[in-house]
Order: C-alpha cells, then structure tokens, then sequence
C-alpha cells in the first residue's frame, strides 16, 4: 500500500467544491438545508482516529499495556486510507456550498453558511487526522547493522 499523497486529496476536494458549488447554485432553493449536526460526525471521527493514532503509536513502541497485532495495524492503516479521501471530498463539498451560500442574504442563508463553515473545517480535521493515522501505521524501516 502507498502512502497518500497530499496532491490527490486536493484535487478531490477541487473537484467535490465545483461540483457543490454548481449544484448549489443551481438547486439552492429547491432542496432542504443540511441539518447543523451533520458536520459534527466529521469531526467525531477525526477525533477518533486521532486517539487511535495516539494509542497505536504508544502500542507500536511498546509503551502500552500489551502489544498490538499486526493485521490490527494494518486494518487501522486501511482505515486511515479510506479516511482521508471521504475527509477531503467532504472540505471540498462543503466549501463549494459555502461558497454559494455566503453570498445570499437572508436567515436560512445564515445557518447555512455557519453549517457549510463548520463542515469545511470539521472535514479538513477529519482528513488531516487521517493522514495521521496513516502516518504511524508505516512500517519502519529496519536499522543497518
């Protein structure tokens, strides 16, 4: 498996923000507003992987209670992998409503611009907390002797 590149992710999220930002423009006022929690299980996850990366790495160096299997690294590595896309299509999305909807004038556009706001940055938490896990999940390369 390769590691992430950063390039990929902002090409998705470009993609994603056009995308939104067209679809918005376009149905704005035919489709119901997301609800304000939504972006809230972005950032729930994040935190998440997070503490896994936190608690994994502890585990890797043999500072944790026992030792952690290998296929469990490998499935968090799989884990942070999936992760880091959906983070960055979901920043993308979100910026690209938000986009549209900063530039209206009314109260539902308020709320809407505070939720888009919210989501684009609970996204881009959740992708860098997936690179994070990504990162610690490595396979470390053996000393020289």
């Amino acid at each position: 498996m390769r590691p992430t590149r950063i390039p990929v992710l902002v090409l998705l999220a470009a993609a994603a923000g056009v995308g939104a930002y067209l679809l918005t423009r376009h149905y704005y006022a035919d489709v119901q507003s997301p609800a304000r929690y939504w972006p809230v299980t972005l950032l729930i996850i994040g935190i998440a992987e997070l503490y896994t990366a936190y608690t994994t790495a502890a585990r890797l160096a043999g500072r944790g209670s026992r030792p952690i299997h290998p296929i469990a690294v490998a499935r968090l590595a799989a884990l942070a992998k999936a992760s880091s896309p959906v983070g960055a299509l979901m920043a993308g999305g979100y910026a690209g409503f938000l986009v549209h909807v900063s530039r209206i004038d009314g109260p539902q556009a308020g709320t809407d611009t505070v939720t888009a706001a919210l989501g684009t940055a609970f996204a881009l938490v959740l992708t860098v907390c997936a690179l994070v896990l990504e990162r610690v999940c490595r396979v470390k390369t053996p000393p020289e002797e």
